[in-house]
């Protein structure tokens, strides 16, 4: 889901390219934009970093820093250090785009890059600033629904259950029937985090697994899902960082291990 908040962006950016210095200026961002949008992200920081080298305070430095960042969050790599390396540098490449005092359309990207990357790496207040920063310059509801639903996640993650609540609430009456609200009405009404370790579509086997967990001192529980699998769990725990403790210490054995809500 990391890239589900910038499905209109690109656009947005290259129409904010109108602005560039020189006409190879906008060729080599556009350029860079476009392979953004093929996936070729080495390529795209490679246009954005020939820019900043010939005009690093230019006037479309931070339009070269956004597309920088946008590139190091999307490319995908082999291990979670290299990942939560990249979202860094991201956040870092957005963080400075916004010192570069951009155009409100950039300014509102940049602001949504940085919540965006600080939900990913589990830093959910700086999140729910820059969303919220971000919002109100946003048309699309599908994007807008989605940053608020956003919202009341890390709201959620950081133990303020009632505020979250309120806010997935409003997102169902703001954008009723749209996939953030049938989201948010899912995540209502938790006060805690479990871990769901496993699921099993026979019961004899959840037993099973139940008794393997408890010689170890766990304590675990097991519930029908919709479809009438039997799943389980351990928790609950009251925050969010206990849970995801929880699910990296059985990571070797539940690789799939999910924490809920």
């Amino acid at each position: 889901m990391r890239n589900s908040l910038w499905i209109t962006t690109i656009i947005v950016s290259l129409a904010a390219l109108a602005g560039c210095e020189s006409d190879n200026s906008r060729q080599n961002l556009t350029a860079g934009y476009q392979a953004l949008d093929a996936q070729q992200y080495d390529e795209a920081m490679a246009r954005a970093d020939q820019q900043l080298t010939e005009s690093p305070s230019g006037a479309n430095a931070a339009n070269a820093l956004y597309l920088k960042g946008r590139a190091l969050e999307s490319k995908t790599v082999p291990s979670q250090p290299e990942s939560r390396a990249n979202l860094q540098q991201a956040r870092d490449a957005y963080q400075q785009a916004l010192q570069q005092q951009p155009d409100p359309r950039l300014e509102a990207l940049a602001h949504a890059g940085i919540a965006n990357t600080s939900y990913w790496l589990d830093d959910y207040t700086t999140a729910v600033a820059e969303w919220s920063a971000a919002l109100p310059s946003f048309d699309d509801p599908a994007v807008k629904s989605f940053m608020l639903y956003r919202i009341g996640l890390s709201q959620q993650r950081m133990g303020q259950f009632a505020l979250a609540d309120q806010t997935f609430a409003n997102v169902q009456q703001q954008f009723p029937g749209t996939d953030a609200a049938n989201r948010a009405r899912e995540h209502q009404g938790y006060k805690g985090f479990t871990v769901q370790l496993a699921t099993f579509n026979n019961p004899a086997s959840a037993d099973a697994e139940i008794g393997k967990l408890q010689r170890q001192g766990v304590m675990p529980s097991k519930a029908r899902d919709a479809r009438g699998n039997m799943m389980v769990s351990v928790g609950p725990f009251p925050s969010y960082s206990q849970a995801l403790g929880m699910k990296l210490k059985f990571a070797p054995t539940y690789p799939q291990a999910i924490i809920l809500p």
